[in-house]
């Protein structure tokens, strides 16, 4: 399957845990030009205690750099950055102001691997409205990745151009994608390794098997 993503156009990705979520965002990012991760969950770290690529087919000092503090990103010249934030910044207060640094800087992509970090369904970082709805002028976009749907703010749902739907384990969350997009296909889960890609203001849904090869 392939798709053509915009530099300015935003992506959404629900998902359980393990459903290949993460997987997509990074194969496909990584051929973006200026891409920031906002890796919550210490992944980075999870990867480097495992030996494992900390970004498939990229290469850390060449492709991307690993800032755990803000204060660091203005002196970052590669063209991708991972921000693992450490503890004291796990907050509101500097999750926005990464999104504000991305909505000055322009032509970025955010990529969020776990909304439910940052944002609530009724409080989330001023910014992340300011991208969601002026981004496109900027040449800026969000690509938004959950567990849950329910979750987080209508306002990354009501601006997202593209859906990459993995399985949800709970019903609601299910019904939260089919009342938002109008396409009921998201009433069933797409299967094991499995994915609904929907286009927004297109009739159709396709079922897609992840390529993990």
């Amino acid at each position: 399957m392939s798709v053509t993503i915009g530099t300015d156009e935003h992506v959404f990705i629900p998902g359980k845990t393990g459903s290949g979520k993460s997987f997509l965002a990074e194969v496909y990012l990584a051929g973006f030009n200026h891409v920031v991760k906002l890796d919550t969950k210490g992944e980075v770290f999870e990867r480097r205690k495992k030996k494992q690529p900390i970004w498939r087919g990229l290469i850390e000092g060449k492709d991307f750099t690993v800032i755990e503090r803000l204060k660091d990103i203005d002196k970052v010249e590669t063209p991708k950055i991972i921000y693992a934030p450490v503890f004291e910044e796990q907050t509101l207060e500097y999750y926005d102001s990464l999104l504000k640094w991305v909505y000055l800087r322009e032509n970025t992509t955010i990529w969020i691997d776990e909304l439910m970090s940052i944002a609530e369904v009724s409080k989330y970082p001023p910014y992340l409205k300011a991208l969601m709805t002026r981004g496109r002028s900027k040449d800026a976009s969000v690509w938004a990745l959950t567990q849950r749907p329910m979750d987080i703010p209508t306002i990354v749902l009501a601006n997202t151009t593209h859906f990459f739907v993995f399985n949800l384990n709970l019903p609601q969350d299910r019904k939260k994608m089919a009342e938002t997009t109008g396409m009921f296909e998201f009433l069933d889960n797409p299967g094991y390794r499995n994915f609904w890609y929907y286009k927004d203001g297109e009739d159709d849904v396709i079922n897609a098997t992840l390529d993990v090869s």
